[in-house]
């Protein structure tokens, strides 16, 4: 797995291990891009087995794969990850594209542990401008053991600067693993040592015939060098100003000037601070929390109100020096945390804000680059210096995106297409140097878009010879302008058309407001200019609209097979299926039908109130017959049926009985109440009659 850039022509390619690699701009990082819109640490590759994914790590910028900013997700091959304006694309083959420069010089198993690897050959084409090589991907485990330099000839020289300057990393010794065996090298010779394991010894075993005794000297004076070494780096980094003893002098009163000072320079009061840290600072000369302050102080006073002439690299050295020393106070050191993020954010703001810059310088007409630097711009962190200036970028692009927009307006105008002339004077109104104008464009615009629209619906309506339709639109044009007088000349035309084609088309209104439904309006038109060939509409027109009229109330008045017929009449006397009579009387139709299930519940109940409430089976059993009718599948009609004649033959049964027993009263009236239980064609109907008729002789 790797990652690759293409820049200055080149392509560079940063192969990935397992496990994690840290990207960003310091050079403690495993991928170093000294670029200022890189945060020191900006975002983590884990690579684990085939499966590999990034996190950011709070950048300023943000991490972005496939140009959608993430908190954490996976690679896959060909993702392109974009960190402060450079784009990377991760692949997951394991070789690297011919003339590509990877991150090891060395052999694969040849890891440099620091932050810029030294002594590696040149790249193809030359290492990049201000850029220093990448650092390695991993670090590897320390070897076991007490590790004492094989060759007692090779002794780094001092790593330290001045007295409080700190080790700069491309100076730092480097420890170099090849081929399992541990080296230690000079970055500014190239010089390496083995380091091996106390008792042991570097290179490859020899045979048993060729081992001889270890030279005993020559081990303990590697082990003395090694000391050596170890002292130097202690000296560098580990080292810790004791608290000064002396008469006169007090840590306490030190801290408490040190500690005002910061109070006053969070306060902007940079001139008592200094005051107060040059105080402090000739109490004594052994603690220098308050000169490293001061020297901090003395930039952002040479600075003055434009952040940008501060002198960034010195001043995160000196607030880096403040952490390293060892009698700073707590609020000393909160201080120059807190201050190194803020310089990083101002860093990363400068760097951002100039490469947008470079960008814009290059970006011409371009309306998506622009909108995409603008608004990149915006996005710069508040209170930043960058911020600040890119307000005056901020206004060149609007001003260039104004311009742009009007013009494209302009030459929409002319061409009097006004729709597209509005939609170019909306995207310039919000970088308007005059936002009254602009909107008093956008509203003319507007108006004769409209009126245009007017116009082409007034002469589409003449053609269609709908005279009244064009008179109308063309009366709604206020004007003043073009559209006004050209409205005027239309209306000259519609007024002598309409009268040319009044008489030729009075035939054609008549039987169209019929076939629309407005019979009553074709018989006034007809009965007015007295149109004796079209008098049969008006016997229609009553005809159908007494039947649909009819139909209806006898549908309100729950008489619904009466309805059924009407509509059916209606339906006959108007045939032509694109009338509107025939589409009323057809829907109303339709409408009962569609309500049929609905009509045969109703009617069921109205049977079963009939049954239970007024005791009248046959008005009943007429109800649930007619519940059937509209219904056949209405199961509950059905039963309700079935009862009727199940009570009707209990009925006949009990008058039979009652006539055996010489009971005729009785039974006439069991036989009686059977004839309204039972179906008026059905054999046990008639059966009841005879014996009624027999009862009653």
């Amino acid at each position: 797995m790797r990652l690759v850039v293409v820049s200055g022509g080149q392509t560079l390619s940063f192969p990935l291990r397992q496990g994690s690699t840290i990207v960003g701009r310091h050079s403690s990082c495993h991928i170093s891009i000294p670029a200022k819109s890189i945060s020191r640490r900006h975002c983590q590759i884990y690579v684990d087995g085939p499966a590999a994914s990034v996190r950011d790590l709070d950048s300023s910028h943000g991490t972005y794969v496939n140009g959608s900013r993430v908190e954490r997700t996976d690679l896959h091959d060909g993702d392109t990850l974009s960190l402060g304006g450079f784009q990377l694309r991760f692949e997951t083959g394991e070789v690297a594209p011919q003339g590509a420069y990877a991150h090891t010089a060395a052999p694969p198993d040849d890891v440099v542990v620091t932050a810029e690897p030294a002594g590696m050959g040149p790249m193809p084409g030359g290492p990049l401008p201000d850029e220093p090589p990448p650092a390695p991907t991993d670090t590897p485990d320390m070897p076991d053991g007490e590790d004492t330099p094989v060759d007692s000839s090779f002794v780094p020289q001092p790593y330290a600067g001045g007295q409080g300057t700190a080790l700069g990393a491309a100076m730092q010794p480097q420890l170099v693993v090849r081929d399992g065996r541990w080296f230690l090298r000079d970055p500014r010779t190239g010089r390496e040592v083995e380091i091996a394991p106390r008792g042991g010894e570097a290179g490859a075993v020899p045979a048993a015939s060729e081992v001889r005794r270890p030279n005993v000297r020559l081990l303990i004076t590697a082990v003395a060098i090694a000391v050596v070494v170890i002292v130097l780096f202690a000296s560098v980094f580990l080292r810790r100003e004791p608290a000064p003893k002396g008469s006169g002098f007090s840590l306490a009163a030190y801290n408490r000037h040190v500690d005002a000072a910061i109070e006053d320079i969070q306060a902007a009061k940079l001139d008592d601070a200094q005051a107060k840290l040059e105080a402090a600072s000739k109490m004594t000369r052994k603690v220098e929390t308050a000169r490293h302050l001061a020297q901090f102080v003395g930039l952002l006073q040479n600075a003055g109100t434009d952040l940008e002439n501060l002198n960034w690299e010195e001043a995160e050295r000196y607030l880096e020096t403040i952490l390293n020393t060892r009698s700073a106070t707590d609020k000393a050191i909160a201080f120059a945390k807190n201050r190194i993020d803020w310089l990083d954010e101002e860093q990363v703001a400068k760097g951002l804000r100039e490469e947008l810059i470079q960008r814009l310088k290059g970006a011409g007409d371009t309306e998506e680059l622009l909108l995409e630097i603008l608004a990149q711009l915006r996005q710069l962190k508040k209170g930043t210096a960058a911020a600040s200036r890119a307000k005056t970028d901020v206004q060149e692009i609007e001003k260039r995106l104004y311009e742009k927009y009007h013009g494209q307006a302009d030459r929409a105008r002319k061409q009097s297409n006004w729709t597209e002339a509005g939609e170019f004077l909306l995207k310039a109104q919000p970088y308007a140097p005059d936002a009254a104008a602009i909107a008093k464009e956008i509203a003319e615009c507007r108006r004769l878009d409209g009126e245009s629209r007017l116009f082409d619906q007034a002469r589409e309506a003449i053609t269609s010879k709908n005279y009244s339709l064009a008179r109308g639109l063309l009366e709604r044009i206020e004007g003043p302008g073009f559209y006004r007088t050209a409205a005027d000349r239309l209306l000259k035309q519609v007024k002598a058309d309409e009268e040319r084609e009044q008489r030729n088309t009075l035939r054609a209104q008549i039987l169209g407001l019929y076939k629309r439904g407005s019979g009553r309006q074709a018989i006034e038109l007809l009965k007015k200019h007295k149109v004796q060939d079209l008098a049969y509409i008006v016997d229609k027109v009553d005809q159908l609209e007494k039947l649909i009229a009819a139909g209806r109330k006898a549908e309100d008045e729950k008489r619904y097979r009466e309805a059924e017929d009407a509509y059916k009449e209606a339906v006959g006397v108007e045939t032509d299926a694109e009338n509107d009579y025939h589409r009323r009387a057809k829907g109303l139709l339709d409408a009962l039908a569609a309500r049929a299930p609905e009509i045969s519940r109703e009617l069921f109940v109205s049977g079963y109130r009939k049954l239970h409430k007024d005791a009248d089976p046959a008005s009943a059993r007429k109800d649930f017959d007619a519940a059937l009718q509209f219904n056949p599948e209405n199961e509950r009609a059905k039963k309700a049926l079935d009862q009727l004649e199940h009570t009707a033959k209990t009925l006949w049964n009990d008058g039979c009985v009652f006539e055996i027993e010489k009971k005729p009263a009785h039974a006439l009236d069991k036989f009686q109440r059977a004839l309204a239980y039972a179906s008026p064609d059905s054999d046990l109907h008639r059966r009841i009659l005879a014996k009624l008729e027999k009862l009653r002789e």
